[in-house]
């Protein structure tokens, strides 16, 4: 039975009997459950909640999953695997319940990349293998040629502490699922990360430029953290459908380099297909 979960309070040996509550609605602990599942985890918590999450009972498990596979999370290139498994049917792990649910409820899919120390990205090493032969990326293109997550309609890719030009340099995008309609892109750093560094990383241009990236049926685009790097962009050009611009540029007092950033995007010449459209900060 799904209906209620119980949870048992601890409390310390008293003279006074321990009043125990009802059993919470299975649709209270859902909800709680995807709090903080939605929550802004690192990936070192976000991989510790999976991997909690399924050891508690199989109740539990099937709870979890609903939530977690709804908008579902890839926070490393074995989770890739994993997923592409379940939607396959290769997993044993879990029981029929479990492998539908992708298909069933997956609404969103979330990439977050971070690189593991401030050290490297000031050194500029990049974490990923450029010719991207082994990337969480990799489950789009297997999303794109087989019909999976039919109710897959937002893509988002959550940077920390990384440059401007990965999502380029190595073809993040080249296949993307053609039932998206929302392409989030965010790029934020530690505190201990210098600005000067930051704005330093936006004026580098990618070394691959995008040509004929299969995003036309994006309506809705937001990139935020990117400042003045090329992304912004980019992904304008790019997504010759949309209806809806998000930029967190230009926010509070903008900068004069910002004005001319986003005024040049707005030129006919650069992005025709956005003269009706109002960004919106």
């Amino acid at each position: 039975m799904l209906d209620t979960l119980p949870i048992t309070p601890y409390a310390e040996a008293s003279a006074t009997p321990v009043r125990l509550p009802p059993d919470l609605p299975i649709e209270i602990i859902s909800k709680i459950v995807s709090l903080c599942w939605l929550s802004p985890l690192t990936n070192v918590e976000r991989i510790t909640f999976m991997k909690s999450s399924v050891l508690v009972s199989k109740a539990w498990t099937i709870l979890y999953s609903e939530v977690a596979f709804k908008d579902a999370f890839i926070p490393s290139l074995g989770y890739a695997k994993y997923f592409h498994n379940l939607l396959d049917d290769a997993s044993a792990i879990f029981d029929a319940d479990v492998h539908s649910m992708p298909d069933k409820h997956c609404r969103s899919l979330t990439f977050q990349i971070e690189r593991p120390t401030v050290e490297l990205l000031l050194k500029r090493e990049v974490q990923y293998s450029p010719d991207n032969n082994k990337s969480i990326f990799d489950l789009l293109d297997w999303v794109t040629d087989i019909p999976y997550l039919p109710h897959l309609r937002r893509v988002s890719v959550k940077y920390l502490d990384c440059g401007y030009t990965d999502l380029f340099d190595n073809m993040r995008l080249v296949t993307f699922p053609p039932s998206v309609t929302d392409l989030d892109i965010s790029y934020t750093f530690r505190p201990n990360v210098p600005s000067h560094f930051i704005h330093q990383l936006q004026k580098t241009y990618p070394a691959t430029s995008p040509e004929g990236l299969p995003l036309n049926h994006v309506k809705k685009l937001s990139v935020f953290g990117g400042g003045v790097s090329a992304t912004l962009a980019l992904l304008v050009t790019s997504c010759v459908g949309l209806d809806a611009v998000h930029t967190d540029l230009g926010k509070g007092t903008p900068s004069r380099e910002e004005k001319e950033y986003l005024s040049t995007l707005r030129e006919p010449a650069i992005s025709p297909h956005l003269l009706p459209i109002l960004f919106s900060i």
